[in-house]
């Protein structure tokens, strides 16, 4: 629906949904914004399709039934929440709640070192997100805001705390990890392995395009 509705020849950012004083702390400057434009709506729909096909391949899943599929759909959410963030923050949150359900899907239903697979993935990508919010406070000490539509305009007048290359540098290697790029990818082969056939699916399909979007 989200894909079908947004106009290609219309406003960049389309289905806006905005809540300014989200966080009722005035020098924060976080809201809660959503929408999409005309690079995220392609990617709501592929998640939105291989979520879909991710719960049909999970007929066989016996064990804990109701708790794999609460994992499957918060996984879904976080990923889905990535593509249509447009607040800084906001993306962080989701960026880091999708590593919550990939963790548990890989450590209780998949196969082969789990245990390992699960925690390496864990701590690489957290290792990563942290560069990304380094990156992301440097931001907003040097423009004040969390808007990512504002960013790129005010950045360009703004004296920046850290220099550009370094923000983006810093930026890059989080969106590396979870692309992802050599020599930070080790962690995918196993995860791959091991992960059940629908997180396969979801891995494979969704989850490292959020390092591409990012990017």
């Amino acid at each position: 629906i989200v894909f079908s509705s947004y106009d290609a020849a219309g406003e960049r950012y389309q289905l806006i949904d905005k809540i300014i004083d989200w966080i009722p702390v005035q020098s924060l400057n976080v809201q809660y914004f959503l929408a999409v434009d005309g690079l995220s709506a392609p990617l709501v729909f592929l998640t939105g399709l291989l979520g879909m096909v991710a719960v049909m391949a999970s007929k066989g899943i016996r064990v804990r039934v109701r708790e794999y599929f609460v994992w499957l759909l918060v996984l879904q959410t976080a990923v889905m929440g990535v593509f249509v963030a447009l607040d800084f923050v906001l993306f962080f949150l989701f960026w880091e709640l999708e590593l919550v359900p990939m963790y548990f899907l890989i450590s209780i239903w998949g196969s082969g070192r789990r245990e390992y697979s699960a925690m390496k993935f864990l701590i690489f990508t957290f290792l990563g997100s942290a560069f990304m919010l380094v990156g992301m406070l440097a931001l907003f000490f040097s423009t004040n805001t969390f808007d990512i539509t504002q960013l790129p305009g005010v950045i360009e007048t703004s004296n920046l705390v850290l220099p550009a290359w370094f923000i983006c540098t810093l930026l890059f290697i989080s969106f590396a990890v979870k692309l992802p790029v050599w020599p930070l990818h080790t962690w995918l082969p196993d995860a791959h392995t091991d992960a059940p056939t629908a997180v396969s699916v979801m891995l494979a399909g969704v989850l490292l395009k959020m390092g591409g979007y990012g990017m």
